[in-house]
Formats: C-alpha cells, sequence, structure tokens
C-alpha cells in the first residue's frame, strides 16, 4: 500500500495532454522538451519540490495515464509521449477527474491536508466527442467547480475550438450572468514550457500565501480569449 513520502499539504496537479495525429511534429516534440523542463522547474523550488503532485493523462482515440499523481524527484523520468488517432478530450478529461478524486481519497485515508487539485488542459483540434458528451461534460466540470472540487484550466495550441474550450471553462457569477466565458489561447507551440512554469509558479504562490493566486501569465505566451455563449 502506497505510503505518503511526507506529511506537508499537498497540492495535486493533472496536466491533460493531446495526443491526437495533428500533433505530429514540433507540437509533440516541444511538449516532450517541457516535460523535462517541468521536472527541473520543480526540483529548484523547494515549495514543490515537497507539496506539488504532478500527474500526467494523454488522450487520443482513448485516454491513459502516463503519470500518475506524485511528488517529482531527482529519480522521476517523465513519460515520453507519441501521437496517437483522434481527439477523444471526453475521455482525457473524466479520467483526469477521476484520478484527482482518487488522489483525494488517498490524502484523507492517510489524514493528510490538501490544496485545491488542478487540471490543465492542453488541446489543438476539435473533439471527436458527441454534442451531448460535451454538454454533460460541462456540466459536470461546473458543478464539480462549482464546489471547489478542482480548478480547471483549459488551453488551446494553435487549431483550437477556443469556444468550445471557453464552453467547458467554469465560469464565474459574472460570467454567468453575461453568458461568457474564456479560454487561454496559446501564441506557439515553443510556449509549452512557460506555460507550465506558469502553472507551477502559480500553485508555489497559492502554497506559500495560503491560497491567494499571483503569478501572471505573460501575452507573448499565452492570451484568455472571451466568447458570448448566447451567439
Amino acid at each position: 500500500m502506497e505510503q505518503p513520502r511526507n506529511k506537508d499539504q499537498k497540492c495535486p496537479v493533472v496536466i491533460v495532454l493531446d495526443t491526437s495525429g495533428s500533433m505530429n511534429g514540433a507540437p509533440i516534440e516541444e511538449l516532450n522538451k517541457a516535460l523535462v523542463q517541468l521536472k527541473e522547474d520543480i526540483l529548484c523550488d523547494p515549495t514543490l519540490t515537497q507539496r506539488l503532485e504532478v500527474g500526467i493523462v494523454c488522450f487520443d482515440d482513448d485516454a491513459r495515464q502516463e503519470r500518475g499523481i506524485d511528488l517529482v524527484t531527482v529519480d522521476t523520468e517523465m513519460p515520453v509521449l507519441n501521437i496517437g488517432g483522434q481527439t477523444n478530450l471526453v475521455a482525457g478529461i473524466r479520467l483526469a477527474i477521476d484520478l484527482v478524486e482518487e488522489r483525494k481519497a488517498f490524502y484523507k485515508s492517510n489524514n493528510e491536508q490538501y490544496y485545491r487539485p488542478f487540471i490543465v488542459l492542453f488541446t489543438d483540434g476539435a473533439p471527436t466527442n458527441t454534442p451531448e458528451e460535451i454538454d454533460q461534460l460541462d456540466n459536470d466540470i461546473q458543478q464539480m467547480s462549482d464546489a471547489k472540487k478542482f480548478v480547471f484550466i483549459p488551453f488551446g495550441v494553435e487549431g483550437a475550438d477556443l469556444q468550445l474550450l471557453a464552453k467547458l471553462a467554469a465560469q464565474t457569477a459574472d460570467e454567468r450572468l453575461s453568458n461568457k466565458a474564456k479560454a487561454w489561447q496559446m501564441k506557439d507551440v515553443t510556449k509549452f514550457a512557460e506555460i507550465f512554469a506558469f502553472v507551477s509558479s502559480s500553485i508555489s504562490q497559492a502554497i506559500n500565501q495560503g491560497g491567494t493566486q499571483a503569478a501572471q501569465l505573460s501575452p507573448d505566451v499565452a492570451q484568455a480569449v472571451t466568447f458570448d455563449l448566447g451567439v
């Protein structure tokens, strides 16, 4: 049975990565390099080394766990990702949600405290799922986000359906009133490492400042795009 590596309060993050055929070439190469850089960045931060637990989920025709949620150590080998078939985004996010819920149950069974988990999505295409599957996932993400079960952040690589990602993103109260939502648009595929660094920095600052995020994402890396969901 797995035992906690330490008793520090943990923050789990699951990175959900599109490995469909459209990610072939530069996108998957940059993604693999960024995962190696993410490990180095975490090891340089003593807070994250003890508290940030990283899981990795990939999806193409189906979803698969590439790395279980755990601390990153000097012995950690980041997975080398390969491309697959189509874009089963719903399967990827649902697997990530399942992993987060399982990890929270593990913390509770060991009387460990934890910060609100993060699920961070990267995709470059339109999902092959049905509209009904998308609508149900949208409802589930909103309800679980409202219940503070996790923070969901969707990033669109070039070619992504940003309006659909905005639909999936959890809306704030003000966004609901105006029927608007936003997703993050990456500038190009060379920015994966910078976004991973932003996510880990956000979590580090949230931990060090008692749950208040303060990290800022440069507009040269990615920008928030707001959509009117009523259109």
